[in-house]
């Protein structure tokens, strides 16, 4: 079946381009350059100043600057918005121009080309690295907008605090306060929103790449960022050279929705076979045990205690919040180790200790309970791109929070369920295209899952390269420096070198800024040579968490 689907989409490609044109199959859309009507975005200038401090950097070594794009690109009419793009405060010599988006979707694309350069200053050979923003995002510079939640019914599922307990009523209650809150927001705001969409997205790269001066440019793209990127070569082939898709989503097919569900079994997948012996390896900072049962019976009882209003005000999803942050190093010793450790400690009713525990609290989660307004720009960019795509009853839905009770939660609720607009992505683009691109990829990647990441190599054909990590357990590889995947993603970006066939390179031992193993652990199907291995089996998942 898989040798079939393989050759059918490539008969599809084959079509495709022999039904374009040949101008259109190498040149991609138009991209209006040429039209008086956007005149104004093509021909205005930069003016560069500070940035704000952002999530991971205090935007100290970087200069930033606003670019006005059209709400619309399809009528420029419809008005205009900004969005924050950052470069080098001292930039290197460079000829090219790389262009970075940090993934999120609402992540700080200056902040990641800041961390990019302070960790990888190779990253900065011939190249001028340029963060490029999303529209709307929280932690940036441009134009963004704010939403208040509808009033609760107090029959929602989070209303006790813990979303992963749910009933079909609870379900149905949370599901009606989205709808309702979210209509209200689009009614405020239907322009802006209506333009968030990852084709959207790519044009305000391209325009981005043009009022720098530059006639190419070069992509990064992490995580959410490895789509992005993958639909901008596509509209754009040449105006976009070397593009690195690290950590990738399903950018073959993009189906948001889907992709978390793969995401949610994942996740708990590494949760139960990397990250809860990795606890248990570092007692000394965790503080829940020195086996991964312990570790287990550890956080069962902080879910309990939670549950049962014995820790104060921490609930029970601000215990399992911590265990969102497991998927990146960077967060074990920041988040993750704090607030559990702290957690862990409250178990014995000491008032100091709970008031600890309800302090890492609130940093990590933010109570849905009593928080008042959201930022729509994550949820309106996966409705506009590609709508209510989840197929699972509600029944079904129940049942996946319960085996994948570590992020399972967040896809009880269809964002999408009566979304006004339908989506924006052209299915017929992703088939007759082929996306030219080194993958970097963790085998054990909790939040990009392997088997997507490998679909999109196979059905994408020779146009692609994957660097795969055998063992990699965590998400985002250009922030850990391992010699094998970065030597081969800096000899294609600094050199054009593409590797002449798929990479595997052996994962070093789990680490984190104050931990650190001595070896390293086998957690899904062994690699032989340069042949990428089968994908992780997610149904091995076993450990429950009881209510």
């Amino acid at each position: 079946m898989k040798l079939f689907t393989f050759s059918a989409r490539k008969l599809v490609v084959l079509i495709g381009c022999v039904a374009c044109s040949g101008l259109a199959c190498a040149h991609g859309v138009d991209d209006h350059s040429g039209d008086p009507a956007y005149a104004k975005y093509y021909q205005q200038p930069v003016n560069w100043g500070g940035c704000p401090p952002s999530l991971f950097t205090d935007g100290s070594t970087i200069q930033c600057a606003l670019v006005t794009v059209p709400v619309d690109w399809a009528d420029p009419s419809q008005g205009d918005i900004t969005i924050g793009i950052s470069r080098p405060l001292h930039p290197a010599p460079y000829t090219r121009l790389l262009l970075v988006n940090a993934g999120g979707p609402d992540n700080s694309s200056a902040s990641m080309a800041e961390m990019l350069e302070q960790w990888q200053p190779q990253v900065q050979i011939d190249h001028l690295v340029v963060g490029v923003d999303l529209r709307g995002i929280t932690d940036g510079l441009g134009t963004q907008v704010s939403c208040d939640y509808a009033q609760r019914s107090g029959t929602e599922n989070f209303m006790d605090g813990d979303s992963r307990n749910p009933t079909a009523a609870s379900v149905q209650a949370q599901q009606d306060w989205w709808n309702r809150s979210i209509a209200t927001c689009l009614h405020q705001h239907a322009a802006f929103l209506k333009g968030i969409n990852t084709p959207n997205h790519a044009r305000d790269l391209n325009l981005v790449r043009a009022i720098l001066g530059f006639r190419n440019a070069d992509l990064l793209g992490v995580s959410s960022g490895s789509s992005l990127m993958a639909y901008a070569t596509r509209m754009f082939p040449e105006r976009f050279g070397r593009v690195v898709l690290d950590s990738n989503m399903n950018w073959v097919h993009l189906d948001w929705q889907r992709q978390a569900l793969h995401r949610a079994a994942m996740d708990q997948l590494n949760l139960q076979q990397a990250f809860i012996p990795f606890i248990a390896r570092h007692n000394d900072q965790f503080h829940m045990g020195t086996t991964p049962g312990d570790v287990m019976t550890t956080f069962q009882r902080i879910y309990q205690a939670t549950s049962e209003h014995r820790m104060g005000s921490v609930t029970p999803d601000q215990a399992l919040a911590s265990l969102d942050g497991t998927g990146m190093w960077i967060f074990w010793d920041l988040l993750v180790s704090p607030s559990l450790s702290a957690m862990s400690a409250a178990l014995d009713g000491d008032p100091s200790h709970i008031a600890a525990a309800e302090q890492m609290a609130a940093v990590t989660f933010d109570d849905l309970r009593t928080r008042a307004s959201f930022n729509p720009m994550a949820d309106a960019l996966q409705c506009n791109d590609s709508g209510s795509t989840d197929p699972r009853s509600m029944a079904q839905k129940i049942a996946d929070v319960r085996t994948y009770w570590a992020v399972g939660a967040s896809t009880l609720v269809d964002k999408c369920q009566h979304w006004p607009w339908r989506p924006a992505l052209d299915r017929r683009l992703e088939s007759r295209t082929r996306v030219h691109a080194l993958m970097v990829q963790n085998e054990f990647d909790p939040s990009t899952p392997y088997l997507l990441a490998l679909r999109d190599r196979r059905e994408n054909g020779h146009a692609a390269r994957m660097v795969l990590v055998n063992n990699g357990a965590t998400h985002g590889i250009m922030f850990d420096n391992d010699p094998c995947p970065i030597d081969a993603e800096f000899a294609y970006l600094n050199s054009g070198v593409m590797p002449a066939r798929d990479v595997v390179c052996q994962a070093r031992p789990m680490h984190s800024f104050a931990m650190q193993d001595t070896i390293t652990y086998e957690y899904g199907h062994p690699a032989a040579g340069w042949w990428l291995p089968p994908p992780p089996n997610v149904h091995q998942v076993t450990w429950l968490l009881v209510p």
